[in-house]
């Protein structure tokens, strides 16, 4: 399940978040289910067909996560030996987990005690799916709205939001700013288009700002949205103020596949007693709806912009140009940010498989250090690869 060195144990609880406005009904935490007392990732074994965890008092908890791909993901980091990093693969349609790796190879990332459900990387640019959202829904904008820009591909300043007949070279629809990830485009929009407070409310809707539901402890992702115009405008890009786990990327990416619809992601198949009675099933359970169906649709379709053109197109294809999963368009979205003290190159991918009707939802996160070892879209590329592989022989 986790190449994280052991002795780390992980609380379990349930906790029912709201996503959107409309909530959920209301279910016990886990902490109050007696079922689920004790469950900890790092207590799982392999019995044959599947993982499970044998408990003192008898009971066997056991998980959803496909021994197949599970570790063949746990040896993809263990290949690539990144500082930390970690990978979450759902079924887009029920939240089920199908993968759920995280890996730890440089012992000064230690102090991290389990990276898929550690909610201090920055968003990176996957907060531009946040953005974008926005501003369809409220913001009176377009895919094909054109934008032209200057500059912001390191740094976004005062002047990127103003237009500029002198520094203007280059103009792009909203659909390719988000496959080529132009910053300079989301703050002109996002400062343009979105009221104060639009940002943090769909920032909210996702799930930020509050706990995602799920039967392991996760971290709370924070978006913090400034007032200053600039610092908004870069947040909207995806310049610092928010910060996900890499679980919460793979919910976003699921609401987005399923029309819309969040649903709360489970690892826990079901729970027997001593007696082999089982007292607890998971199942698939909605949580919100943060953006409207139509909206994940242009979503999903604007994705796939950066798997064929975009910033993952080289990821998505061998030397000779032809794409891994031929047949099969794949939605996906990059994210790289670096941090300085001490130096840290988050590299995010959160993916939708097959983009037309999706079955899988996917967060990568891969930190690396000065000498990069893989960036997470390449990651991505062989996980689905992977999944996919019967299919598409």
């Amino acid at each position: 399940m986790s190449s994280i060195r052991p002795g780390i144990t992980i609380a379990v609880f349930l906790a029912i978040v709201v996503a959107a406005s409309k909530a959920a009904p209301e279910r016990p935490a886990g902490k109050d289910i007696p079922a689920l007392e004790g469950v900890s990732l790092n207590k799982m074994r392999f019995d044959g067909s599947g993982f499970v965890q044998e408990h003192d008092d008898g009971r066997i908890t056991r998980f959803t996560v496909d021994p197949k791909m599970q570790r063949f993901t746990d040896r993809l980091f263990a290949r690539y030996d990144v500082p930390a990093g970690a990978a979450v693969m759902l079924n887009s349609r029920t939240g089920r987990v199908i993968t759920l790796s995280q890996y730890l190879g440089n012992p000064r990332s230690a102090q991290i005690p389990s990276v898929a459900f550690d909610p201090s990387p920055p968003a990176a640019s996957l907060f531009k799916i946040v953005t974008t959202s926005a501003l369809l829904e409220r913001g009176g904008v377009t895919l094909d709205t054109k934008t032209c820009y200057h500059g912001g591909s390191q740094k976004l300043r005062i002047h990127n939001l103003e237009d500029s007949q002198r520094d203007d070279s280059a103009c792009a629809s909203l659909e390719a700013a988000l496959g080529r990830s132009i910053n300079s485009i989301f703050a002109k929009l996002s400062d343009r288009n979105l009221d104060p407070g639009v940002l943090e409310e769909y920032a909210n809707r996702f799930g930020f700002n509050r706990e995602i539901p799920f039967d392991i402890a996760i971290g709370k992702s924070e978006a913090d949205v400034p007032k200053d115009r600039l610092e908004r405008a870069r947040t909207a890009a995806g310049f610092w103020h928010t910060h996900m786990s890499p679980i919460h990327a793979a919910v976003i990416a699921q609401a987005v596949a399923q029309g819309g619809a969040m649903l709360r992601p489970y690892i826990i198949d079901e729970v027997l007693d001593d007696k082999g009675n089982t007292i607890y099933e998971g199942a698939p359970e909605f949580v919100g709806r943060p953006i409207s169906a139509s909206t994940a649709r242009a979503l999903r379709g604007a994705m796939t912009y950066t798997v064929r053109k975009g910033t993952a197109r080289k990821a998505f294809r061998d030397r000779a140009g032809a794409p891994f999963l031929p047949g099969m368009e794949i939605a996906g979205k990059t994210g790289t940010l670096t941090g300085r003290k001490p130096y840290r190159a988050y590299s995010w991918f959160m993916a939708i498989a097959p983009a037309d009707d999706p079955e899988v939802a996917l967060s990568v996160l891969v930190v690396n250090e000065p000498k990069w070892r893989i960036k997470s879209a390449a990651f991505a590329a062989q996980l689905l690869n992977k999944y996919f592989e019967d299919r598409l022989r």
